[in-house]
């Protein structure tokens, strides 16, 4: 156990933003909700964001990353007579089963198996309550400190608690696994006891998978949840034109209808900023060169959201190696670019040269 917290202690945590009230959306039902941009991790709107609930089966997020983070390909778990038992949605899992771990995984988030959650944890921590211990330290070190878990699929207990921030936050890292988002977006799958090769189908309980392509939106994820405690809850991924944003709706009447309500207000009432990896976005004067100036662009893709309230208070400040002198060969690393909001850093690129600037030649004037 040791060992596994110093694995996980290597995923660093950003500053906490303060999560100001922003004025109600018309129709959202939910006690807790936030929308997040996904390449800055910044709020664009949020109600109740930190306020502890129980978050039901959206648990399972931080259960599979677990699996994913720690564990190898190929590793067979054996379903113990404990995990079999457990109650609430199920794969029916025999006791004495085996399954590649990456299965189970697959099981939790897509058919929602609390059985297969349990060995899941069983399988990388020993017991239930070891594993719940690992997944509060996990989410404690992406920067989720409010929250406390008490189990690995997300059935009520008093302990058990989650922020619509920290979901929001712990699904942000877990996206970009690749792993975690095929998974996340499967609507329909079988997976195979590698005893006696038994099928198991699965079917995703997220239903906005199957309602993709409204207004162009496209939802890729994540989980969903429901306990008599929680109500209804949801995480979800969604992408438009290259543009991701991740909502988290806990304790809602209608979780789809306040998710769709949410995903609208980010892709239509946002402002979205787009410096595609190796477009030219200014030119940077050069001494003694061939040419006055030369090109420069972002060294990855930038597509990011701010809110109509923040929206004024965006920033952007440049670093340069200056004075840039000639010869520059294109690829040139000279510099970053960060922007914030206000005084809070939201993103930052490098910038690289676009064109190479000879020196100027003696002979000309």
């Amino acid at each position: 156990m040791l060992s596994l917290f110093v694995l996980l202690a290597g995923a660093g945590s950003g500053v906490r933003p303060a999560l100001a009230q922003q004025p109600e959306l018309p129709g959202v039902s939910a006690g807790a909700v936030v929308l997040m941009d996904y390449q800055t991790g910044h709020v664009l709107y949020s109600y109740m964001a930190s306020k502890r609930l129980a978050p039901a089966s959206t648990t399972k997020v931080l259960t599979a990353l677990l699996g994913l983070d720690i564990c190898r390909a190929g590793e067979v778990v054996t379903v113990s007579p404990y995990a079999s038992g457990t109650e609430g949605t199920s794969l029916y899992l025999r006791p004495g089963a085996s399954f590649d771990l990456r299965d189970l995984i697959k099981g939790a988030l897509v058919n929602s198996g609390n059985d297969a959650a349990v060995a899941i944890g069983e399988h990388i921590a020993g017991t239930e309550g070891a594993f719940a211990s690992l997944m509060t330290y996990k989410a404690k070190t992406i920067g989720a400190v409010q929250s406390t878990f008490m189990n690995p699929h997300g059935l009520d207990n008093p302990g058990h608690c989650c922020t619509a921030y920290d979901l929001a936050l712990i699904s942000r890292y877990a996206l970009s696994e690749q792993l975690f988002r095929q998974f996340v977006q499967t609507r329909d799958d079988v997976i195979y006891d590698q005893k006696n090769h038994t099928p198991v189908y699965l079917s995703n309980t997220n239903r906005l998978l199957w309602s993709n392509k409204n207004d162009g939106i496209r939802v890729i994820g994540v989980k969903t949840g429901t306990t008599s405690s929680a109500g209804q809850c949801l995480v979800a991924a969604a992408e438009k034109d290259g543009q991701v944003l991740i909502t988290v709706v806990l304790d809602s009447a209608d979780r789809y209808a306040d998710t769709r309500q949410l995903l609208q207000y980010g892709y239509e009432k946002c402002r979205w900023y787009k410096f595609p990896k190796g477009k030219s976005v200014f030119a940077l004067p050069v001494a003694g060169g061939d040419r006055p100036s030369v090109l420069v662009a972002p060294d990855e893709d930038i597509c990011f959201a701010v809110n109509p309230q923040d929206d004024p208070l965006l920033e952007k400040r440049m670093e340069v190696k200056w004075p840039l002198r000639a010869p520059l060969h294109s690829g040139r690393l000279i510099g970053k670019a960060d922007f914030y909001l206000g005084d809070r850093f939201l993103f930052g690129t490098g910038l690289l040269t676009l064109t190479p600037v000879g020196k100027k030649s003696i002979l000309k004037k």
